[in-house]
């Protein structure tokens, strides 16, 4: 069976733009600014301690839930490691749940098909065989076995993972699914450090990243850093020129709101200084030894900008409560 009409939302937060295009052919269609800002994934900055290219995957779906479920849908999501308890277990639902979903008349969304290690839609089943749609193909599926899934090159980072569309809704509540998105952006960008230190967000993962960078006596770690560094600039310059636009929008709907205007242009800035970064080091980030220092300063801009950006939707929050 081969669902037709599919393809991703492109985006390089690539889990987002699977999402688009699940909600596009439930007939959910949003733009992908409007949908990066909603769910809160154009405020996310999530870094492991060796900033590697996965870590913008390593999510809480707890936290992020609750702003895709305001859109007024409703998801399932199922994963399980390689190297976790009960394992082949879990591989086998999520591969169940895959074949249903798409029975159904649904894509579902799978990480790491055709070793893209990215997030795609399954479009189509054929026995051992799903047709996929990954960032490098996004509307012509490309058929693969199963059993090559996930690769076992991967073991170190992949995961067999499934989320499903479960219902939607004819619409959906967008003030209040707007105002949720600004309260967790100013939540998550001023969120503790995390009690195993793995992985940091918001604020402390600015720091961490610029620390890191600008301490020339630190090392940078694993065998190609560049990789996971100018991977990671790459999304979160993509994230954050969405935030700009998002929140200009909000400013154009909310005029009581006034800061809601400053916040945007705050965020402007934010990507301007995340867009330098990236144009001296571009994917996959060859010379970051000799250019880490300039690297840093434009992690410093885009923090310094990004508290500014924070600080007026905090007080436009007031405004719209």
């Amino acid at each position: 069976m081969l669902l037709n009409d599919v393809a991703l939302m492109e985006h390089r937060v690539t889990l987002v733009g699977a999402l688009g295009g699940l909600l596009a052919h439930a007939g959910r269609r949003l733009e992908p600014a409007y949908l990066m800002g909603v769910t809160g994934h154009a405020f996310r900055l999530t870094l492991d301690l060796v900033i590697s290219p996965s870590a913008p995957h390593e999510l809480n779906f707890h936290d992020v839930f609750p702003l895709w479920e305001r859109l007024g849908a409703w998801f399932k999501r199922v994963a399980a490691r390689p190297a976790d308890p009960g394992y082949a277990d879990v591989r086998a639902e999520v591969i169940g749940r895959v074949a249903r979903a798409v029975e159904g008349g649904r894509p579902a969304i799978v990480y790491d098909l055709l070793a893209s290690e990215e997030y795609g839609l399954v479009v189509g089943v054929d026995g051992e065989r799903w047709a996929c749609l990954t960032p490098a193909a996004p509307a012509t599926p490309q058929w693969m076995d199963v059993a090559e899934w996930p690769p076992a090159s991967h073991a170190a980072f992949t995961r067999a993972e499934v989320i499903t569309l479960l219902d939607i809704s004819p619409d959906f509540d967008r003030q209040a699914a707007e105002v949720a998105s600004l309260r967790f952006a100013v939540d998550h960008f001023w969120a503790p450090p995390s009690r195993d230190m793995w992985l940091q967000q918001g604020r402390q993962a600015y720091q961490f990243w610029r620390t890191t960078l600008a301490t020339t006596g630190l090392p940078l770690h694993g065998p190609d850093p560049g990789r996971g560094h100018s991977y990671n600039l790459g999304v979160l310059h993509a994230a954050r020129t969405d935030a700009a636009a998002y929140l200009a929008e909000l400013a154009g709907r909310y005029p009581e709101a006034e800061p809601l205007g400053r916040a945007a242009e705050a965020y402007r800035r934010v990507a301007e200084a995340l867009g330098d970064a990236v144009s001296l080091l571009p994917y996959p980030g060859e010379g970051l030894a000799e250019r880490r220092g300039e690297v840093a300063a434009c992690l410093e801009r885009a923090l310094a900008a990004e508290t500014q950006g924070i600080e007026a939707i905090e007080r436009a929050q007031r405004a719209l409560r």
